[in-house]
């Protein structure tokens, strides 16, 4: 990059304006790759929190039906043992 901006400065004022506007050019999508590698990684990170939280809730379900099946369970058994 600053082999060609020192070529555009033997081109006077019009090769240093056309140099600058190539300098801020290449600074923008440097800023702007960056800016987009920051998106990307905070995209992953609340990507990975969301799957966990749902982990953690598919498991909290799973042990609540458990529970409800195992209490059905035992009030049938006690409702039979009253019958007979």
């Amino acid at each position: 990059m600053e082999s060609i901006i020192e070529g555009l400065a033997q081109y006077g004022p019009l090769g240093l304006w056309t140099a600058s506007l190539l300098w801020m050019n290449w600074q923008q999508r440097k800023d702007q790759q960056q800016a987009e590698k920051d998106a990307k990684e905070a995209l992953q990170f609340h990507q990975e929190q969301i799957a966990k939280a749902l982990l953690e809730q598919r498991i909290m379900i799973e042990n609540g039906l458990k529970m409800v099946e195992q209490k059905y369970a035992e009030d049938r058994i006690l409702r039979l043992q009253g019958k007979e």
